[in-house]
This record gives C-alpha cells, structure tokens and sequence, in this order.
C-alpha cells in the first residue's frame, strides 16, 4: 500500500467523491444501485460492515440524504445516499484539490507522470472520478491498460457478491419452510451472515421475503389438507384407511396436529 501523500483521502471523502457522479436523482422515483450500500462500499474501499458508521456521520452533518427508496432491479425498497448542497461543496472541494496531483502511469511499457485529469481523458472505457483515486490510493503505479478493465473486476465483484446472497437466501427460505426460526436456526444464520459478508439491511429485507414466501407455503399446504380432508369426511367420520392416508399425509406436509384438527373440525362443521 502507498505511504499517505497528496491523493491520502478519508473515507468520508472518498464516499462524497463517488456521490458526484449521481447529480440530478433527487427527483426520481426509482434510484440507481449504485447509490445503494454495496455500490457505495466498492466504490469507497470500504468493508460494508464498517460503512454505515462513516454513513451515519455524514447524513448528521449535514452532508447526504439517506432515503428508503426504491431501486433499479430490486423487488424491495432499500437504502440509498443522496448528497445535498452542504455535500457536494464539499465534494467539489475535493476534487479541485487533488484533479492536478500528478501521479505515475505506465502507459504502454513507459511510466510517466499524469494528473488524475489526464489519466481520466485518456483512458478509452468510461471511468469515474472515484474510480481512478481509488486505484491511485491503492497502488504505487497505475497501469492504464488495467485501469480499463475496472469494469470487468467491477462485474466479476458483484457477480460473487449475488452468488453469496443467493446462498443466504437459500439458507433463510431452508430456515423458514415450516413458519418459524428456532434459536439454534437462528444462530447459525447469524453466523452464516458474519461469514459471508451480509449486512442487517440485506438480511432483513431478505427474511422478509422468505416469511412471505413460507407464509404462502404454509397456505398451501393447509389449502391442500383441507381438500383431502374435506373428502375423507364428505359422507360422515372417516375410514380407518382414509385416516391413515390423512396422517401420512400431514406428516409430509409439516403440519402439526393442532392445526390439523381445527381444520377437520371446520371440514366436519361445514359438511353437518
């Protein structure tokens, strides 16, 4: 890592750098991800676990708009950052500040010296601002040709990052199946969470749509015991076969016995 000098940024910074390239949405309906926490995390260089801190500090002095919005690609409403006048002056500070520092690029086998400026027009793919700082404060030379293939390690970045929260999502709706989370159940999402990086608003927004999911399994599976029962009663008590039919199949649908009974007694008061 390079020893701090005049591109060494905060994180704060960092972030309402990244913010600049998102002027004009305050007015939008439906916001970018980019402006979501895990764009922003990429983007800043930051852990996602220690992002809502730097967050949280700047929407109190007065820097972001943090708001539940809802999001390109996303079923849910999720949290995103907005800067506000107080924020982009101090974005635009930033920038002019450190636009003309000059830093090393190897450009086609030669390292020569180019500000953060010309480094942005002479590179052929679309670059951000933030993008180039980052790479800056990270490496001790930039290589122009792999400078251009940020995008390329962008989307191999979020690809994982969609692999591990489908993963979680799978280990929710496992958990979730029969309507309810066990304490033991619920420790190990927990510790499946920390291990792959998932913050509490990911998880949040995903368990509510795995409750929502097994809510609608659970009717489903009432819905079809009501139907079997419903005909092992149609003309009176049920046969000893007819029973022993209805307990395999109760037993295979997870229902308990309580639930059970209140709806054969609501088949049997129906058919009276």
């Amino acid at each position: 890592m390079k020893e701090p000098g005049p591109l060494a940024l905060t994180t704060e910074e960092r972030i309402l750098l990244y913010l600049t390239d998102f002027r004009g949405m305050e007015e939008r309906f439906e916001l970018p991800e980019a402006l979501t926490q895990r764009a922003i995390a990429y983007a800043a260089g930051v852990q996602r676990k220690h992002l809502s801190r730097y967050l949280d500090d700047l929407v109190a002095e007065g820097m972001l708009e943090q708001r539940k919005a809802h999001i390109e690609g996303q079923r849910q409403r999720m949290l995103a950052y907005l800067l506000v006048p107080k924020g982009w002056a101090r974005a635009m500070e930033i920038k002019g500040r450190i636009s003309n520092v000059p830093v090393p690029v190897r450009v086609k086998g030669r390292v020569q010296q180019m500000t953060l400026l010309e480094i942005d027009k002479a590179t052929s793919v679309r670059l951000t601002f933030s993008d180039i700082v980052r790479e800056a404060l990270r490496v001790d030379e930039l290589d122009l040709e792999e400078l251009e293939k940020i995008d390329d390690r962008r989307r191999q970045d979020m690809d994982e990052r969609v692999k591990k929260l489908e993963a979680y999502t799978r280990a929710l709706m496992t958990a979730w199946k029969d309507g309810r989370v066990t304490a033991t159940e619920r420790l190990l999402l927990d510790q499946f969470r920390e291990q792959l990086g998932v913050t509490r608003e990911e998880h949040e927004r995903m368990e509510t749509e795995a409750i929502h999911r097994a809510e609608d399994a659970v009717s489903d599976r009432m819905e079809l015991y009501r139907i079997v029962a419903a005909e092992a009663f149609e003309h009176g008590e049920a046969e000893h076969r007819a029973r022993e039919m209805m307990e395999a199949l109760r037993k295979a649908l997870q229902i308990p016995r309580a639930d059970a009974n209140r709806i054969e007694d609501a088949v049997r008061a129906g058919a009276s």
